[in-house]
């Protein structure tokens, strides 16, 4: 005895494929929704039996399939579409285990399924991830189709959805729309394929924000794109991967890195180059902290931006700092980026006035350089003397970036340097920061018109 779960596909003749039609033609029995029969009801033996079931009925067609096997007798289940899909492959093996028929020949044979005609007649829709959802809370509670359709629009899955609207249940396609819509552009494209393959096919396509729920019933089935499907003509295109291809180069991946950052951040207050100078610290940091911690006057990017394609001159206080500052664009446009912590003179100096060798090179430095922009990523003492002179009148600085890191006069020696009002400033706020984060920010202000470059969609 043999029992066959069959897909017969969409509903055109032409989307059944050749194991199916075999296995029907063998059929002595064939279990289905009546509704089913129109479409291979041509394909039967003489003599075949059709019972044909309500649409709410398939427990009773699966209990009534393993009921009729019996020796010599071949009887066929059929389901649209594929059979395993929300269809009655479940439900069949489910009854017979339950009943410990292993007696019979169970098959199942797979058909194309509506999402899948449905993404063909589309074009190509699901080239990358996607999933299926079925919106019928009949046989799953509400609860859990909602956490999976948070789950979806989160995680940025073209999602096919079927049974996405009846006349008694009409509200959860409605409920489904607003969820995606607080993850999705609005502008994401929406088809909503109705009787496909079938004479009556028709294809509606709109947006996420323009998705009219009442254009949809049982016979719909309704595919939502991700973040990168776009409208050609009358098709959808989800490209095959998030990039042209992954970012093998260096500025690939380093480009690549800035996107993914940006998508993360949380600050709308910051101006666009302020926040160009939080991504390049995040970068070197791979902490977001850095958003939070940022703090800038007098719009200090644009100014050292102008500053150094004008060929300026840096100071740091070490020279981690120094090094960190990408050398392609001081040579680009003649930038002298100095440190005089190894000024030969700086042991004496310290040594006779009672100071760290960080305030004596300070101290030469700005004796030297007063209007250079003055750049301190590891030594508090360094900003102490810097503001200190400032005060005095004897330096005026192009700027100051203060991101010293550490514990003892970290957090102090930054607050006196924000007391310096009318000068450009960026500080990093509280203990962190580093000789990565200083440079990270004069490479900010040299790569400033990236930060006006377009966020790829």
């Amino acid at each position: 005895m043999q029992l066959s779960v069959i897909g017969i596909g969409p509903g055109s003749d032409a989307y059944l494929v050749p194991a199916a039609r075999l296995a029907l033609a063998d059929a002595d029995i064939v279990i289905g929704y009546h509704y089913y029969f129109q479409f291979i009801s041509h394909l039967l033996k003489p003599g075949c039996v059709c019972l044909g079931r309500d649409l709410s009925e398939e427990e009773a067609r699966a209990e009534l399939a393993v009921n009729n096997c019996r020796p010599g007798t071949h009887v066929a289940v059929i389901s649209s579409g594929d059979a395993g899909i929300y269809a009655m492959a479940s439900l069949v093996y489910e009854y017979a285990a339950r009943q410990q028929r292993t007696d019979i020949q169970l098959q199942t044979l797979p058909g194309i399924s509506a999402f899948q005609a449905a993404a063909a007649r589309l074009g190509a829709p699901i080239g990358h991830d996607f999933c299926c959802l079925s919106l019928s809370d009949l046989m799953t509670p509400w609860t859990t189709i909602e956490k999976r359709i948070t789950a979806a629009a989160i995680g940025d899955f073209v999602t096919s959805l079927y049974n996405p609207r009846s006349q008694k249940r009409n509200w959860q396609l409605s409920r489904l729309r607003s969820i995606f819509l607080e993850h999705r552009a609005p502008t994401t494209p929406v088809a909503i394929v109705r009787q496909v393959t079938r004479p009556e096919e028709t294809i509606h396509l709109t947006t996420l924000a323009e998705l009219d729920v009442a254009l949809v019933d049982m016979f719909c089935l309704v595919l939502i794109g991700n973040s990168q499907t776009y409208r050609f003509g009358e098709f959808l295109v989800t490209p095959r991967g998030y990039l042209a291809r992954k970012p093998v180069t260096g500025p690939e991946i380093q480009d690549e890195s800035f996107q993914q950052i940006r998508a993360e951040l949380q600050r709308p207050d910051l101006s666009s180059a302020d926040q160009w100078a939080a991504i390049r610290c995040i970068h070197s940091t791979a902490d977001f902290e850095y958003e939070q911690l940022y703090y800038a006057q007098n719009q200090p990017l644009e100014y050292w931006h102008d500053y150094l394609t004008g060929g300026g001159v840096v100071i740091t206080d070490v020279t981690m700092v120094q090094a960190g500052i990408t050398k392609a664009y001081r040579e680009q446009y003649g930038v002298e980026v100095l440190c005089y912590l190894n000024d030969e003179r700086v042991a004496a100096l310290a040594e006779q006035e009672g100071i760290t060798r960080s305030q004596a090179g300070m101290r030469l430095a700005i004796a030297q350089h007063p209007n250079a922009l003055f750049v301190v990523g590891n030594a508090p003492t360094a900003l102490f003397e810097l503001a200190d002179q400032c005060q005095a009148g004897h330096c005026r600085p192009a700027g100051i970036i203060a991101a010293p890191v550490g514990f003892v006069n970290v957090v102090e020696a930054k607050l006196k340097i924000k007391t310096l009002s009318g000068l450009p400033l960026v500080i990093i706020e509280g203990r962190k920061g580093g000789s990565s984060v200083a440079a990270s920010i004069v490479n900010a202000a040299f790569t400033l018109p990236q930060s006006l470059a377009p966020t790829r969609n």
